[in-house]
C-alpha cells in the first residue's frame, strides 16, 4: 500500500495548535507491508531528497504513527515501511506530520479502512510526539484530511479557494527547533491581548467559511504566537513589510518557521517584493505559489 501525504502550514497566524492547511508544495510517500507479529513498525528503507533526515528502524515519526494505528485497530502485526522523503525538515512545513499521516493512512487502508478520522489523527499525532515531544495535531490533521482543518470538540474541514506565496529561507536550523519555538509562547497574557488575538481568529475562521479573502487576510494580520516568535525568524519584520507593500492580504509564520506564508492578492508582485527583501538580507530563499492540497491517499 503506497500513500502520498502533502506538506502543511499550521496556525495561519492566530490558529495556534487548532488550525492548519495542506499545501501542494512538497509531499512524502510511504509504502507499507504488514507482516505477522507486533503491533510494531519500523522504517526499512528511505529515499528522496531529504532521506538523510530520517533514521531507519523504530525511532522515527512514520514508525510511531504506524505503530499507533496498529494498536488502535487491535492488530498484532508489524508494519515494514519504505519512505520517500520529499518534505524538507525543520522549515515549518509539517515534515514529520506528512510522514506520520502517510504511514497512519497506509496502515489503515491495508487493514481495510478500520479507523475513524479522529483515530487516524491521534495515531498520526503519535508520530509528532516522536519527532518533537508533543502530539499536536495541527499538521497531521490537514495532511490526513486535506484542505483547511479546524480542530476542537469537532473536526471541521473546508476546501477554500485561496492561493499563497510560500517563502522558504535556507538559514541554519537550531537543535530541537520546534521545542524552542514553543517555549517562547507566553503562558500568561493580558485580557486586552487575548481579545485582540481571538478577534483575529474569529475573522480568520469567518473569512475561510465565507470565502472572503480580505477577512482571511485581516485574521492572519495579528497573532500573539507570531509576535512572540518573530525575533527567532530571520528577516521576519523586513520580509513581512515587503510582502504587505507588494500586495499580500495577510502574512503568517508557517508553523514553527522559518518559512512564511503570504495570502495572495497579486502573487507575482508579492514574490518579487519578498525576493528583493531576502536578497537585501543576504538570505537564500525559495519562493513558491501554493494552493490547498488533497488529503493523504493511495497512489
Amino acid at each position: 500500500m503506497r500513500v502520498r501525504a502533502w506538506s502543511t502550514s499550521a496556525n495561519l497566524g492566530p490558529g495556534y495548535d487548532i488550525m492548519g492547511i495542506a499545501i501542494d508544495a512538497f509531499f512524502d510517500v510511504v509504502e507499507v507491508q504488514l507482516v505477522s507479529g507486533g503491533p510494531d513498525a519500523l522504517v526499512t528503507k528511505v529515499e528522496g531528497p531529504y532521506a538523510a533526515s530520517v533514521p531507519l528502524g523504530r525511532g522515527n515519526s512514520a514508525a510511531a504513527a504506524a505503530r499507533a494505528a496498529l494498536e488502535m485497530a487491535e492488530q498484532r502485526l508489524t508494519a515494514r515501511i519504505s519512505l520517500w522523503k520529499g518534505v524538507p525538515p525543520g522549515r515549518g512545513l509539517g515534515s514529520s506530520g506528512a510522514s506520520s499521516s502517510a504511514a497512519a493512512r497506509a496502515v489503515d487502508l491495508e487493514l481495510g479502512d478500520l479507523l475513524s478520522e479522529k483515530q487516524l489523527i491521534r495515531a498520526a499525532a503519535e508520530g509528532e510526539r516522536e519527532a518533537s515531544g508533543s502530539p499536536h495535531p495541527d499538521n497531521v490533521a490537514p495532511s490526513l484530511l486535506g484542505g483547511l482543518v479546524l480542530m476542537g470538540s469537532r473536526i471541521v474541514k473546508l476546501q477554500p479557494r485561496v492561493e499563497f506565496v510560500l517563502a522558504i529561507p535556507w538559514t541554519p536550523i537550531p537543535e530541537r527547533k520546534t521545542e524552542r519555538m514553543r517555549s517562547v509562547v507566553p503562558d500568561i497574557v493580558s485580557i486586552g491581548d487575548m481579545v485582540r488575538h481571538y478577534s483575529h481568529l474569529a475573522s480568520l475562521v469567518l473569512g475561510f467559511a465565507t470565502g472572503d479573502l480580505e477577512l482571511i487576510g485581516e485574521g492572519m494580520s495579528f497573532s500573539l504566537i507570531d509576535e512572540a516568535r518573530s525575533g527567532l525568524v530571520p528577516g521576519y519584520s523586513e520580509v513581512r513589510s515587503a510582502a504587505l507593500k507588494s500586495g499580500a492580504l495577510g502574512t503568517s509564520i508557517s508553523g514553527a518557521g522559518p518559512s512564511m506564508l503570504f495570502l495572495c492578492g497579486d502573487c507575482e508582485g508579492i514574490m518579487e517584493g519578498v525576493r528583493r527583501a531576502y536578497k537585501d538580507l543576504a538570505i537564500p530563499v525559495t519562493l513558491m505559489r501554493v494552493s490547498p492540497a488533497e488529503g493523504a491517499a493511495e497512489i
